[in-house]
């Protein structure tokens, strides 16, 4: 016999009338990568809520339910707000978390028999296997000047800093080189009156060091939801290769292009060693999450977070 596990949450917060508190009920189906249910995963569903009037702008704190799925990997969840959206994750020892997935309800006056639209709509989470992990470093670089201009200047991986003598890394694992063209001025005539417009095309060339270095662009589509382990526990063997310029710039009555992709990550190779036959013998391998990006005025460059 099928069961369902129902938990129910009631909504303190007194609002204006015309932002009155629903209820919701969402159907959460966890499954792993092959879509085989997860039983006694943990479900918690945060139902938003907006803050008192007069408290000023924003949200306050969303009221959440949690439960058990049952044995074909199913849980649902009832709950009440007014912030119109639910947020939804899930969690089980030796998974990954997986969370923001997001259902954004429709009749936000409180007017359909005081219950949230779409009724019991079902969200599917998935879950990836820990596994058996390796250790990593992970660092994230944040913001980073490119020291110069138009010379490459390394990157060292593992010490997270420019190499000698813009810091004190060693290892030129990444060689980044931001070009700037000379500004073209475009004059646009305003009755007597000449605007002046600045068009950008700057240039950042991300390359590697070593024979056998390079990269494996892999795009996650961006989307309300997933796994904490956004890229593939494992590295491809093969297939990795240079990686091509970003470019920002502006034609002449077009809108500005830009070549950096948000759905962007990727596997890198670096340090490779080869032996007499072109074996590796040695490299360091992790992800990059994030495209790399620049800020074309600054030449502020962007590395995104990683594993080595």
């Amino acid at each position: 016999m099928k069961m369902l596990c129902t938990s129910f949450a009631t909504l303190f917060l007194l609002l204006a009338p015309n932002v009155l508190a629903q209820e919701g009920m969402i159907t959460v189906r966890v499954t792993n990568e092959s879509g085989s249910p997860i039983t006694n995963a943990v479900v918690h569903a945060g139902f938003a809520t907006a803050i008192k009037p007069g408290w000023g702008w924003g949200a306050g704190k969303p009221n959440t339910v949690q439960s058990l799925t049952d044995t074909n990997g199913i849980c649902v969840l009832q709950g009440s707000g007014n912030g119109g959206s639910a947020g939804i994750g899930a969690r089980k020892d030796g998974y990954y978390g997986s969370g923001g997935y997001l259902v954004v309800f429709t009749n936000l006056v409180g007017l359909v028999n005081k219950k949230w639209e779409p009724w019991n709509p079902t969200v599917t989470v998935i879950l990836k296997p820990i596994g058996d992990p390796i250790p990593m470093f992970a660092m994230n670089f944040g913001d980073r000047n490119i020291p110069v201009r138009g010379e490459p200047v390394g990157f060292d991986l593992m010490a997270g800093d420019w190499v000698a003598p813009h810091g004190k890394g060693q290892e030129p694992d990444l060689l980044f080189t931001f070009s700037a063209e000379p500004e073209l001025l475009h004059t646009n005539w305003y009755g007597s009156s000449p605007r002046v417009h600045r068009l950008l095309d700057y240039k950042l060339a991300v390359s590697l060091s070593n024979e056998g270095d390079g990269v494996v662009p892999v795009s996650v589509t961006p989307h309300q939801g997933g796994s904490a382990l956004r890229l593939p526990p494992m590295a491809p063997e093969v297939g990795y290769s240079a990686l091509s310029p970003k470019r920002v710039y502006q034609p002449v009555g077009k809108p500005q292009h830009s070549d950096i992709q948000q759905d962007q990550n990727y596997f890198f190779r670096v340090r490779t060693m080869k032996d007499d036959k072109g074996n590796i013998v040695s490299a360091l391998y992790g992800k990059i999450y994030g495209d790399f990006q620049f800020d074309e005025r600054s030449g502020t460059g962007v590395v995104p977070e990683q594993g080595s």
